[in-house]
């Protein structure tokens, strides 16, 4: 049922009410009035022919009945003359006032005052004086009937009035559901215009303001998702030049200890050969050649420590704990006057190339930072999986970050945070409250 319906039922149910009560009221003081107006017709009508009786009291029924015929009817009486034996004699007559209607017999029922009746004895008669309201009553019906028309006419105006002020009222609702409607087919942009009325205004701007939150809205996750793409398009692309990055290093790892290393190898050799031959000759030639093999075991060394540098072999062979403990075994060879301390819990048999590596990186750039820029003595390595997320966390005691750690060019922490965010990770370094660094690292394994 709609609004507009409603209200008109509901203004014909106020008016029809008020038509009701008017009615009873007009129904009661009706029968109020006929009441009064009767007992006074018959109050009258008793009183002059009480005056009549007691005057002509020995009076024969031929003088009466010449009598009652001059004096005719009496308002709201009927008046009966019966003879000693109770034969009606006389009747007024009839009322000519709307003779021939009388008001329906409920109505009449409902205003029609109590019967009052009076007898009045002669010599040789009777003479019956009895209350009559069937003119009053229709008086009374009359009105009603009246009053009944003008309600239905006031009625009828009443809605035909509130029927058209609604229409003109709510004329704006229409255009607010084809908006609504437009809204939700996707037209995001659709915008009312200003109303006129203050309830149909409101709701246009607040549809205007929601229309424009949403469009804002949808503005801001199409950039948002735009982002994201961008973001994993970055990140895969990084991941590319991360992976394209260590297969080179492999290969040059491969290349330095096959051929340069072998290569070496051989210049040492011969140049120790020479040192042999010429051991009694040329002692110019012999301390050039013992020079040459100098330096090629110089050369061969550092070639050497280059290619873990580059590829650690422990991870092509070996799994990350392992990895990391041969790494930590080599610091503590190399670095006998610092504490080293590894800690691996358990971890997942299928962790892959990408997140091994990354892991075995950050660790290696966090432990060689404490060594070459904190002055540690004791550095701490933990790696475990927490809640699906591989966490690495190198800490050290060492004197903390420097005050321009942030600034462009350390390559090393620039590095550890790209190989995080590549996995979809992040890495946190901060100055510990007791002193020192720490390296966290949050490598998600979904």
């Amino acid at each position: 049922m709609s609004l507009r319906l409603q209200l008109n039922l509901l203004v014909a149910s106020l008016i029809a009410l008020f038509t009701a009560v008017v009615l009873a009221f007009q129904i009661v003081d009706t029968r109020r009035s006929v009441r009064e107006e009767t007992e006074a017709a018959n109050s009258v009508a008793t009183r002059l022919l009480t005056y009549f009786v007691e005057t002509y009291a020995q009076t024969s029924q031929p003088i009466v009945l010449q009598s009652l015929e001059r004096l005719g009817r009496v308002r709201s009486n009927e008046i009966t003359l019966r003879d000693s034996d109770g034969h009606t004699v006389y009747r007024s007559p009839q009322s000519p006032y709307k003779i021939g209607r009388d008001a329906p017999a409920w109505y009449a029922a409902m205003v029609t005052p109590e019967p009052m009746r009076s007898e009045l004895h002669f010599a040789d008669s009777v003479l019956d004086i009895d209350a009559n309201a069937s003119r009053a009553v229709l008086d009374g019906w009359d009105d009603t009937v009246i009053l009944l028309q003008l309600g239905v006419v006031a009625m009828l105006l009443g809605n035909a009035l509130v029927f058209w002020i609604l229409r003109r009222t709510t004329r704006p609702f229409d255009t607010i559901v084809r908006g609504l409607e437009e809204m939700q087919a996707g037209a995001y942009h659709t915008r009312l215009a200003e109303f006129k009325g203050a309830e149909a205004g409101a709701i246009a701007r607040a549809f205007n303001r929601t229309a424009q939150a949403i469009e804002d809205n949808l503005d801001a996750r199409r950039e948002a998702v735009e982002a994201t793409l961008r973001l994993e398009q970055s990140r895969e692309l990084a991941d590319a030049v991360q992976i394209r990055v260590e297969d080179e290093r492999r290969q040059i790892a491969q290349e330095l200890h096959d051929e340069t290393g072998q290569g070496i190898t051989a210049i040492r050799s011969m140049a120790l050969a020479l040192v042999h031959r010429f051991d009694d000759g040329d002692e110019q030639v012999r301390d050039t050649a013992q020079l040459i093999a100098d330096t090629a075991a110089t050369l061969y060394a550092s070639t050497h420590d280059l290619i873990p540098r580059l590829r650690p072999p422990s991870l092509d062979a070996l799994d990350l704990a392992a990895a990391l403990e041969d790494r930590v075994a080599g610091w503590r060879r190399e670095q006998p006057r610092h504490e080293f301390v590894l800690a691996i819990g358990p971890l997942p048999d299928d962790l892959g190339e990408s997140f091994s590596l990354a892991a075995y990186r950050i660790a290696q750039e966090a432990t060689t930072n404490a060594l070459r820029h904190a002055q540690a003595q004791r550095i701490t390595i933990e790696v475990a999986v927490d809640d699906r997320q591989l966490r690495i966390d190198v800490t050290d005691d060492g004197r903390g970050l420097a005050p321009d750690w942030q600034r462009p060019g350390h390559y090393g922490v620039r590095g550890m945070r790209e190989r995080a965010r590549a996995l979809g990770g992040e890495l946190a370094i901060e100055t510990q409250e007791t002193g020192g660094v720490r390296v966290l690292a949050h490598l998600p394994l979904e």
